[in-house]
C-alpha cells in the first residue's frame, strides 16, 4: 500500500522575524494575475515567486518564471531566508477556518510519499490530469528540484488511529504558525504545525498509514508531473537509485473520518454560442427535471444564499439553481435517478448519481449539444455564485448554474470503482499554505 516517509524540509527562518502570512501563497491553481501582483508585493520573499512567478515579454529558454524561481529558492537558502531541518521529521498541520458560523477543522500529516504507478491503486487520483497545468509543472519541476507545496491526499480510518496523537499534539504550542486571508469564502485561515522528531511517534505514524489506500483530492496534475519527472531521471540520471528524491512527493494525508473539511461547490457559468432562449431551455429541461420558478427580490449576496437554500438536500438528490437574469431563479430537481445510469451503462451507479455528470449529460449535451471535448469553450467555473450572477447580469454569460458540494463518500466511491471523477467537481477547503514547507528533492 501507500509509502511515507520522513524529510528535511526548509521553511522560513524564524531568526529573519519575517511575517508568515505575507510570505504564503495559495495553490498555484487558484490564483490570478491581479492576485500575483498583490502577492509580489506583500513580501520580497512571498512564496509566489516560486510556484508561479510572473512572466516577461523578454522571456527565453534560459530566463524564465521557472528558471527564476530556482534562482530565488537557491538566493534564499544561500541567505539563511530558508533553513533546513537538523533531521528528518514529519509534521503535523492543521487548518482551522470559520464558514457559515461553523468552524471545521483540517488535520493531517506532513510526510514524503512515495510515488506508484496510478495502474498499482495505491495512490488514487480522483481527477484526470491537465495537459496544461502538467506541462507548466513539470517545467517548474525540472528546473527548481523542489516541492514547494504539497498535494492533498484522504486515506479512510473509520477507527480515527491517530485522533490521540493529533489531540496530544494540538494542546501544545505550535512550532509554526500563522494566518492567511481566504478570497474564496472572504475569510481567514488559522494554519499551526507541530513538528514530530521522535523516532518512535515518527515510525508509529508510519506504520498506521502505511496500510492505507490514499485518493488524492488536491493535485492530481502535480502527481502526473512527479511520475514523468521520475521517469525521466531514471532513464537519464546515472546517480538514480531508489532513494533519489525523485521518487516522493511532498503530501498532507488527512483521514477523511477524523476532519471536518468543507467542500465547496464549483458553480457553472454557460456562455453559448447561438442566442440563449430562456423559454426553451426550461422546456427542454422539463423533460428531466421538475423545474419551479422562485421570485425574490433582493440584493445579489442575498440571492445566492437563498439559491443555495433553496437546492440544499442532505438526501441523495440531484438540485440545480439556473439564474438567467432578473428578480429570480429556477430550480431543477431531477426526476429520474436512473436516467444517468441507463445513458452510461459501463459506469458505476457512484458516477453516474454525481450531479456533475448529471449536468453536463442532460444538460450540456442534451440540451444545449455541447460535447464533452468542447465543454471548456463554453462553461466557465468559480467557487463564488455572486461572480456568476454579476456575469450574468453584465451579459459575460447566458446564464449561471448553481450546483451543491460534493460529498466526500461519493469521492470515495467513484474513485473505490476505478474511475475518476469529472473535471471540476472537487474543492475541498481549508488547504495547506504553498510554502509553509518546502521539499528539495536533492536533500
Amino acid at each position: 500500500m501507500a509509502n511515507i516517509k520522513e524529510f528535511c524540509g526548509y521553511r522560513y527562518n524564524p531568526e529573519k522575524n519575517i511575517n508568515l502570512g505575507n510570505v504564503m501563497a495559495p495553490p498555484y491553481d487558484t490564483v490570478t494575475g491581479s492576485e500575483i501582483d498583490d502577492l509580489y508585493k506583500a513580501n520580497e520573499y512571498n512564496v509566489i515567486r516560486l510556484s508561479k512567478g510572473k512572466t516577461s515579454d523578454g522571456d527565453n529558454e534560459t530566463d524564465n518564471c521557472y528558471t527564476r524561481a530556482a534562482a530565488y529558492l537557491k538566493q534564499w537558502i544561500k541567505d539563511g531566508i530558508l533553513l533546513k531541518e537538523e533531521k528528518p521529521v514529519l509534521y503535523l498541520y492543521e487548518q482551522r477556518v470559520k464558514y457559515n458560523e461553523t468552524t471545521f477543522i483540517n488535520h493531517g500529516i506532513v510526510a514524503l510519499l512515495e510515488l506508484s504507478e496510478l495502474t498499482e491503486r495505491e495512490v488514487i487520483t480522483c481527477e484526470l490530469p491537465s495537459i496544461s497545468a502538467t506541462r507548466d509543472r513539470y517545467k517548474l519541476l525540472s528546473e527548481m528540484k523542489a516541492n514547494v507545496d504539497m498535494i492533498n491526499c484522504m486515506y479512510i480510518d473509520p477507527e480515527k488511529s491517530l485522533s490521540s496523537l493529533e489531540n496530544a499534539y494540538s494542546e501544545r504550542e505550535p512550532d509554526i504558525s500563522f494566518t492567511t486571508e481566504e478570497h474564496v469564502i472572504d475569510t481567514m485561515t488559522e494554519h499551526r504545525i507541530w513538528i514530530i522528531d521522535n523516532s518512535d511517534t515518527i515510525q508509529y505514524v508510519k506504520d498506521i498509514i502505511r496500510s492505507k489506500t490514499f485518493f488524492i483530492t488536491d493535485g492530481h496534475n502535480r502527481y502526473a508531473t512527479a511520475l514523468e519527472y521520475r521517469n525521466y531521471c531514471k532513464e537519464n540520471d546515472p546517480n538514480y537509485n531508489e532513494d533519489s528524491g525523485c521518487n516522493y512527493i511532498m503530501a498532507f494525508c488527512a483521514n477523511a473520518y477524523g476532519n471536518r473539511m468543507v467542500q465547496l461547490p464549483v458553480h457553472r457559468m454557460l456562455s453559448t454560442s447561438k442566442k440563449f432562449t430562456e423559454e426553451y431551455f426550461v422546456a427542454c429541461a422539463q423533460d428531466n427535471f421538475k423545474v419551479e420558478k422562485i421570485i425574490v427580490d433582493t440584493a445579489v449576496d442575498n440571492l445566492n444564499e437563498i439559491m443555495k437554500k433553496q437546492i440544499a438536500t442532505v438526501r441523495m438528490e440531484t438540485k440545480f439553481a439556473v439564474y438567467c437574469g432578473g428578480e429570480y431563479f429556477y430550480r431543477l430537481t431531477l426526476q429520474n435517478k436512473n436516467i444517468v445510469k441507463a445513458l452510461y451503462p459501463d459506469k458505476s451507479s457512484a458516477f453516474c448519481a454525481l450531479d456533475v455528470t448529471v449536468f453536463n449529460k442532460l444538460i450540456l449535451e442534451d440540451i444545449f449539444n455541447i460535447s464533452e471535448d468542447k465543454y471548456d469553450d463554453y462553461v466557465q467555473y468559480t467557487k463564488r455564485s455572486s461572480k456568476g450572477v454579476n456575469a450574468v447580469k453584465n451579459h459575460e454569460a447566458s446564464c449561471l448554474f448553481v450546483m451543491n458540494p460534493v460529498k466526500a463518500e461519493q469521492i470515495r466511491e467513484v474513485a473505490l470503482s476505478g474511475e475518476v471523477m469529472p473535471d471540476r467537481s472537487i474543492y475541498i477547503f481549508p488547504k495547506p499554505a504553498t510554502g509553509v514547507i518546502i521539499n528539495v528533492l536533492n536533500s
